[in-house]
């Protein structure tokens, strides 16, 4: 399955723990043979300098069409950050999958990655995943760089680009169309006043990716060949914020090669304290 609601990582600065309970629902084209999709999950985290600690758990039901089984499937997700002086950052963790259509199955990532950062100026590193599924491995390495740019205090606030590789390879070539995949993720925010707007992009196909830190994993096997979405974030006070979101995909499904569009609609609410 496709997980795809994007967890909001950041704990907010300053705060010892903050929690986030979120949802989604998706709408498949008629060319799928899913019909619809429903996501709930709560997500929390804890901060104690040098260490935080974020851990997501989410559930997800898929419904089909032709009288096929309906798809459920719970994530499980725990990550361990290590932050040395004011500019680096190591991270390592697991993501756990339990799911259920015909036959139970339980799938797990590895997560690794480290980073180099200088606070509102620029950032660089590499995120590395080996996801462990029944019959075969996926390898995962993704660099990225992001820098800052722009003033709070303009009449069009300041903003942060980042964009990232994904090279994914899979040890077995009849898994999917290719055993190796190379795409690209584009994000852009601006951030003026209580809100902080995200357009997101990625361009390239792929499969079995990892993504978001290791919170999200595409592992129903159906290629995606682009996706595009939309984050609106507003900030009711220093402690409390509501996300709204909306993403577009075009994928492939893994059994009948049919192109089919998803679109998800999200929500969530975080809470600092």
């Amino acid at each position: 399955m496709k997980k795809i609601i994007s967890v909001a990582l950041a704990a907010g600065v300053g705060f010892a723990y903050s929690i986030m309970p979120y949802g989604a629902y998706i709408n498949y084209s008629s060319k799928s043979v899913k019909d619809k999709g429903y996501i709930g999950g709560i997500y929390g985290s804890v901060y104690k300098a040098p260490f935080k600690f974020e851990l997501d758990g989410e559930h997800t039901k898929i419904k089909y069409k032709n009288n096929l089984k309906n798809w459920n499937q719970t994530d499980l997700t725990a990550l361990v950050h290590f932050y040395k002086g004011y500019n680096y950052e190591f991270k390592i963790g697991i993501h756990n999958i339990w799911s259920k259509q015909y036959n139970k199955e339980f799938d797990k990532i590895f997560i690794g990655g480290i980073q180099y950062y200088k606070y509102l100026k620029h950032n660089y590193g590499t995120d590395i995943y080996y996801s462990v599924y029944k019959n075969f491995r996926v390898y995962q390495i993704s660099p990225y760089i992001g820098f800052n740019f722009g003033n709070y205090y303009s009449e069009i606030g300041s903003f942060y680009f980042q964009t990232k590789l994904n090279h994914i390879h899979i040890n077995k070539s009849n898994v999917s169309n290719k055993q190796t995949y190379n795409d690209i993720d584009l994000k852009i925010s601006n951030y003026k006043g209580p809100y902080t707007t995200t357009l997101k992009a990625t361009f390239g196909k792929s499969t079995y990716k990892v993504a978001n830190s290791g919170f999200v994993v595409y592992n129903l096997g159906d290629e995606t060949k682009y996706n595009y979405g939309i984050d609106i974030n507003y900030a009711i006070n220093k402690q409390s914020s509501f996300k709204v979101g909306f993403y577009r995909n075009k994928l492939q499904e893994q059994n009948t090669n049919t192109d089919y569009y998803s679109n998800i609609f999200t929500l969530s609410y975080l809470r600092a304290f």
